[in-house]
């Protein structure tokens, strides 16, 4: 059998291609979550930071972005009325 050789810039492409799959899998949590609840904003944002967090730190970064944007998606959303004007108190 041969010996396997990988050269170091093959071994930076593995390890980026595998830090990416563990940052989409990761981002997936507050994708769901977000879209099931409605909060469409933090969802993809949460999924966007931590495949880009997964690919930069692995999971070091992509965890907390993931577990940050859960909670926030969580969150029930909060709906203001602006058409109306302020009362002023008489």
């Amino acid at each position: 059998m041969q010996d396997i050789r990988l050269t170091f810039n093959d071994l930076v492409i593995y390890f980026g291609i595998a830090n990416t799959i563990l940052g989409v899998l990761f981002g997936l949590f507050p994708l769901i979550v977000g879209l099931k609840t409605g909060n469409r904003k933090y969802a993809f944002i949460g999924f966007i930071g931590s495949l880009v967090g997964g690919f930069l730190l692995s999971v070091i970064l992509a965890v907390p972005i993931a577990l940050i944007f859960t909670i926030l998606a969580l969150r029930p959303t909060i709906v203001s009325d602006r058409t109306t004007e302020p009362s002023l108190p008489a």
